[in-house]
């Protein structure tokens, strides 16, 4: 990799994090920025097998939530990675406000190769970010590295099947919604098990992307009551004048089965 090449993906990771602490990301996605929320979570993670005790990292970990609601319901020890300044720190006060910083921490750092050391972990999660990272590869395998044998790692993300989104959804919507450059479930199988892991359990959650697009309709029907209300223009307001039709557009796709959220589990072998 040339210099030029890693200046282009640290302001393309740099962007990314500036996106995912932007109000709008606020406005639209809420403090918990995946499908499921915490329900989720807590699920990829009695699917991994969690223990009391366990160390476990949190790669792209933004406000912390996942990491303090894993480590309150499995009295396990949390280590988030998140790119974002700003993130990072919310991170730091929602372990502190939850009275769980001795077992919630949280490190500013690039989730893609993460500041953390080798060998340490029972496992490791990662929620809606995958398709954010430059060499999902490397990020995969950099994961790996960091897993004790037979820790797992949990990756929950939607699923896309080729050339199935309009062309809109490349924009500040599609990277909101985590759907820009992303994967079939075959092609998540094969990511994880290309770094050596074994497969432990594929599971379709693909109904909580019905359910967050209701959350969405309702808030952007809520933000354009308000702004009519009050004359106030709010971010990217072309994006939230054509937000209900993209937006209905992507659940027919979840209806036809070619847009889903998929939660994957594998293990680091023990040899």
């Amino acid at each position: 990799m040339t210099s030029m090449d890693i200046l282009e993906e640290a302001k393309a990771k740099a962007c990314c994090a500036d996106l995912y602490q932007s109000e709008l990301a606020r406005m639209i996605m809420g403090d918990s920025i995946h499908p499921g929320e915490l329900t989720l979570t807590n699920q990829m993670g009695r699917l991994m097998g969690i223990q009391p005790g366990d160390w476990v990292a949190d790669l792209a970990s933004t406000r912390g939530n996942s990491a303090v609601a894993v480590s309150r319901v499995f009295k396990c020890n949390v280590v988030g990675v998140e790119f974002g300044r700003e993130a990072a720190l919310e991170s730091h006060t929602a372990a502190i406000n939850a009275r769980l910083a001795e077992r919630s921490h949280n490190v500013q750092g690039d989730a893609e190769t993460p500041p953390l050391r080798a060998g340490r972990f029972d496992s490791a999660f990662c929620e809606c970010a995958m398709s954010l990272f430059q060499n999902k590869a490397r990020a995969v395998a950099e994961t790996v590295n960091l897993l004790k044998p037979g820790g797992r790692f949990g990756l929950s993300y939607i699923t896309v099947e080729p050339n199935c989104l309009p062309p809109e959804i490349d924009g500040t919507l599609g990277q909101l919604l985590c759907l820009t450059d992303t994967l079939t479930v075959q092609g998540y199988v094969e990511l994880m098990e290309a770094s050596g892991l074994k497969m432990l359990h594929q599971v379709d959650v693909s109904i909580e992307g019905i359910e967050i697009l209701a959350a969405l309709e309702a808030k952007l029907e809520a933000f354009t009551a308000w702004q009519k209300m009050t004359g106030q223009q709010g971010p990217d307001p072309e994006m939230l004048e054509r937000g209900p039709e993209l937006l209905a557009t992507l659940r027919g796709l979840i209806q036809e089965g070619r847009l889903g959220y998929w939660i994957f589990v594998a293990e680091k072998p023990t040899t």
